[in-house]
């Protein structure tokens, strides 16, 4: 009897032991969407605990620098099923998709072995840091469009005049007072007008760590311009977004942008949209990459070819000290010039000590 008494204290011993290695922990994040850098907020990340046996819990979460968290903990014991909830209070610092880790430690009930768990709560996107720059604007495309308005309602001061109704008007185009007054339906015919379009590409090979920050900002703020003024807009940066226009289309750019990573060799632009403006910035324009361009500008409106040499420029109040040399890419570009604005091309430079000037 003493012997089976002695076994079942062993053997409730190793299960105390063991109950670190027993739990199983479920994680979600909330309340961090994606943001410019400068914006914060608190988020929550929620714990779920099965534990068969009580065990002794720490949660902490993980310092991360690009998204400002501030560490915040919880402790107690856990049995069973156990929820837990962690504040993530935050201030996004840095452009690109981050993760959120949080680190969970497990103790036994009398001190007898310990676990340490690194979650992944999820991952939170901060777009590019948006800082005012110089305005572009794409030139007129050759097609007649429609002004957008918000709610998809025609503004009816940019009606240029009535006209009977037919069949498939949009009810929304329906003059209600002219109608009553001519007893016939009468809808407005709204203006149309030629807005151009900006098909966007990043080239993605960075000789400068700092060259897809300064680009991936550019890139931003003329997108949000063009989003501004109504014009559709396209973007190359990893992958390719076709032409559109509103908040939905605007996430997703703004969602590529912050994704966006270097790569070792260029990334090629791909053909232009019809009588959009085709827009390019690269730092190293190798031979591969103007090649591409010379093809792709065939059939824009207007092609610009935007080189940053240094990878980087001034924005708007920086002071910086001027920069000497002729870089290999910029050579080559320079050599280039003609050949380029023969095919719709125009080059553009920005050294590293010069602001944009779009």
């Amino acid at each position: 009897m003493e012997g089976l008494l002695a076994l079942l204290g062993l053997a409730l011993l190793l299960a105390l032991y063991r109950a670190p290695w027993l739990a199983r922990a479920r994680v979600e994040l909330g309340g961090l969407p994606p943001g410019f850098p400068g914006q914060g907020g608190e988020g929550r990340a929620e714990v779920e605990l099965l534990c068969p046996l009580p065990v002794f819990f720490r949660l902490e979460s993980l310092p991360s620098a690009p998204l400002g968290l501030e560490p915040r903990s919880t402790s107690g014991v856990a049995w069973g099923r156990t929820r837990l909830a962690l504040p993530l209070p935050h201030r996004y610092r840095r452009r690109g998709e981050h993760p959120v880790r949080l680190g969970l430690r497990l103790q036994g009930p009398l001190g007898l072995g310990e676990r340490l768990l690194l979650l992944e709560a999820g991952k939170a996107l901060v777009y590019p840091p948006l800082r005012p720059l110089p305005p572009y604007t794409p030139v007129p495309s050759f097609f007649l469009e429609g002004r957008p308005t918000p709610f998809g309602l025609p503004d009816p001061l940019e009606a240029k005049g009535l006209r009977p109704y037919r069949p498939g008007d949009s009810l929304r185009l329906l003059a209600k007072k002219a109608s009553l007054r001519r007893g016939e339906p009468l809808v407005r015919e709204v203006e149309k007008s030629l807005l151009g379009s900006l098909f966007l590409h990043l080239d993605t090979q960075a000789l400068h760590p700092s060259y897809l920050d300064h680009a991936t900002s550019l890139a931003a703020w003329l997108l949000l311009e063009a989003e501004r003024r109504g014009e559709r807009y396209g973007l190359s940066a990893g992958e390719v977004l076709p032409l559109g226009r509103g908040k939905a289309h605007l996430e997703r750019a703004l969602a590529l942008l912050a994704r966006l990573a270097p790569t070792p060799s260029p990334a090629l632009p791909p053909p232009a949209p019809p009588g959009s403006t085709y827009f390019l910035v690269s730092q190293g324009v190798e031979e591969a990459f103007l090649q591409a361009a010379l093809r792709g500008a065939t059939r824009a409106r207007q092609g610009v070819l935007l080189l940053l040499p240094e990878g980087y420029f001034l924005y708007p109040g920086e002071k910086g000290r001027p920069v000497f040399g002729t870089p290999p890419g910029l050579a080559r570009a320079l050599a280039l010039r003609g050949l380029l604005l023969a095919h719709g091309l125009e080059l553009r430079v920005v050294r590293g000590h010069q602001a944009p000037t779009l």
